[in-house]
């Protein structure tokens, strides 16, 4: 049963039970009163049965459920050599390898809900250090994230956080249950330290719940 109609079947008990002290307490020793009283508790009982009935008939939203499976474009290496960086981005840049590379890292999702996805929305929080070097004019001045989701900039979303970067984009009209879909993601991995970190992916759309995944990345393993 969904808690909004839990609530409500609560609030009926509990105003009914209050009605019936007052009523007994004041009504006590006068039966025809007293019959009254109990006649009128029938209407909570009705109302907590309607209730209960409508609680039925609305079924449980259905939930999201997809599958995740990473993979790194080898043949797809970008380099990004210091000495055409500017100084702030050498500074970000000073513990990396020189050159800089950045790798393609595929999310091949399959929708495994059992059902077609309405007006899917798909997400990724990103941490904003694996961004790659972009090119200003003739000089690498500033970091950013190249996806094939900016393919459609009608429905793209970017929002930078503090240490996050959340790429989204709504543009599909819907989603077949088994079909599978790849986003790839342009990011840095080899920072000096290979250490392994995790990227959010949400799946969102007008017909269901939608569903977050953690998705751990290890450098180590992804580039061997």
């Amino acid at each position: 049963m969904k808690t909004k109609y839990l609530v409500i079947i609560g609030v009926l008990i509990l105003v009914a039970v209050g009605f019936e002290l007052i009523v007994f307490f004041s009504l006590l020793g006068e039966y025809s009163r007293l019959e009254n009283a109990i006649q009128s508790s029938g209407v909570f009982v009705a109302l907590l049965a309607a209730v209960i009935a409508l609680s039925v008939a609305d079924p449980k939203r259905r939930s999201v459920n997809i599958k995740i499976e990473l993979s790194i474009d080898k043949g797809n290496i970008a380099t990004y050599p210091k000495n055409e960086m500017s100084d702030d981005l050498k500074k970000v840049y000073q513990n990396f390898t020189d050159p800089v590379k950045s790798h393609r890292i595929q999310f091949k999702m399959t929708n495994i809900s059992s059902f077609t996805l309405r007006e899917p929305a798909l997400t990724f929080r990103l941490p904003l250090q694996k961004q790659h070097p972009y090119k200003v004019g003739q000089i690498y001045s500033e970091r950013t994230f190249n996806s094939n989701l900016f393919n459609s900039q009608r429905e793209i979303r970017l929002l930078e956080f503090a240490d996050t970067v959340i790429l989204s984009n709504s543009n599909l009209p819907y989603w077949n249950d088994q079909d599978d879909i790849t986003i790839w993601i342009r990011m840095v991995l080899d920072d000096g330290k290979l250490e392994p970190f995790v990227v959010d992916v949400s799946v969102n759309c007008e017909n269901a719940e939608g569903v977050t995944k953690k998705v751990g990345i290890k450098p180590k393993e992804l580039m061997k």
